[in-house]
C-alpha cells in the first residue's frame, strides 16, 4: 500500500458506499500524539515554571488538554470524520460546533500561561522584545480583528464552490479543518483572555461580542435551512448512509445545528458570563457581629461603665 492510499484524514470519496467498519484515520491519531507529546515534554522540561505557576495546578490544565485531544479524536476519526466529509452535511456541521465549542476552548484552558508565554516567546520583564509571532497574534486576537476572521471563515467554509473543492481530498479537508479550529482559537481569545499580554475584552464588551456571534452566523445557516435543493454536490452525490435521508432534509438538520444548537450554546455562555459579572458587582455584604464580640467592644472603648452611671 502506497502513501496515497493510506487514510490520513478525513474526505469525500465520490461514488463509494458508506460501511460501517472502523478505518482509524492516522493522521488524526499521529497530529493527537504529535500535541499530546509536546505538552508532556514542555511540562517535564519546564519543572521551575511548573513550580512556581500557582493555582489552578499544572494537573488540572492537563485534564482540560487531555479532553480537547480526546474531542479531537472524536471529532475528525472515524466515524464522524469521514461522514462529515463526505456522506452527511448534517453530521459536518456537528463536526463544526465540537471543533468550535469544544476543542477550541479546551486546548486554551489547558494550556497554562507559563507554556502559552514560551509558545509565544514572550520574555518576562521585558516589555521591548516583541517577536514577529507575538505581534501577529496580538494583532489577530484583537476583538474585532478576531470577531471578523471568525465569520469570514465561518462564511468561506460554507460555500459550495470550496466545500465541493477541497472536501473530496485528505489535504484540502485537513486545511478546512485546521483553517477553522485556528480560527476557532483566535474567536475565544478576547473573551477567555489567557494571558494580559494578549489583552480580552471587559464583561459588558464580552456580552456584547458572545451577542454578535449568536446573531451573523445564522445568515449561512438560513441558506442552509430554507435552501429547496442541495447547495453541495459533493452530498447530493453521495451515496445514502441513512437511506430514508435524502440529501434536502439532510442540508436542513445542518443549518438548524447550526443555528439552534450554536446559538443555544453562545447563549448559555452569555447567561454565564452575566451571572458571573453581576456576583462581582454586588456590594460587599454587611459584616455580622456576634454578641460576645459586640460585649468585649464595649470593655475595650469603656462604654458599658458609662451608660451604668446614674444621670446627675
Amino acid at each position: 500500500m502506497s502513501l496515497a492510499e493510506v487514510s490520513w484524514w478525513c474526505s469525500g470519496t465520490l461514488g463509494q458506499p458508506w460501511r460501517w467498519e472502523y478505518r482509524p484515520l492516522i493522521g488524526v491519531w499521529l497530529l493527537v500524539a504529535a500535541l499530546g507529546g509536546m505538552y508532556a515534554y514542555a511540562v517535564r522540561r519546564h519543572t521551575a515554571d511548573v513550580r512556581r505557576e500557582r493555582a489552578p495546578s499544572t494537573a488540572h490544565y492537563a485534564w482540560r488538554f487531555g479532553a480537547a485531544l480526546a474531542l479531537l479524536v472524536v471529532s475528525s476519526d472515524w466515524p464522524l470524520g469521514p461522514l462529515g466529509a463526505g456522506y452527511l452535511a448534517s453530521v459536518a456541521a456537528l463536526r463544526t460546533l465540537l471543533l468550535t465549542f469544544g476543542v477550541a476552548p479546551l486546548l486554551l484552558l489547558g494550556t497554562p500561561p507559563w507554556m502559552l508565554r514560551r509558545l509565544l516567546r514572550i520574555r518576562r520583564g521585558d516589555t521591548e522584545h516583541r517577536g514577529r509571532l507575538l505581534r501577529f497574534v496580538q494583532i489577530a486576537t484583537i476583538p474585532w480583528v478576531a470577531f471578523l476572521l471568525f465569520n469570514v471563515m465561518l462564511v468561506t467554509t460554507q460555500l459550495p464552490l470550496v466545500v465541493d473543492t477541497l472536501k473530496v481530498t485528505q489535504a484540502g479537508s485537513f486545511v478546512l479543518d485546521i483553517s477553522w479550529l485556528v480560527a476557532s482559537i483566535i474567536m475565544w481569545v478576547p473573551l477567555l483572555r489567557p494571558l494580559p499580554e494578549l489583552g480580552g475584552l471587559g464583561d459588558p464588551m464580552r456580552l456584547l461580542y458572545l451577542f454578535g456571534l449568536s446573531i451573523l452566523p445564522t445568515v449561512p445557516a438560513s441558506f442552509l435551512t430554507f435552501s429547496r435543493f442541495p447547495l453541495y454536490r459533493l452530498y447530493e452525490l453521495a451515496p445514502r448512509a441513512v437511506p430514508s435521508l435524502d440529501a434536502v432534509v439532510d442540508q436542513q438538520i445542518a443549518g438548524l445545528g447550526l443555528k439552534i444548537v450554536g446559538g443555544a450554546i453562545v447563549w448559555t455562555v452569555m447567561a454565564v458570563l452575566f451571572f458571573r459579572w453581576a456576583a462581582r458587582e454586588q456590594p460587599d455584604k454587611v459584616p455580622t457581629v456576634s454578641w460576645s464580640q459586640f460585649e468585649r467592644d464595649l470593655e475595650r472603648y469603656d462604654l458599658r461603665h458609662r451608660t451604668e452611671q446614674p444621670p446627675p
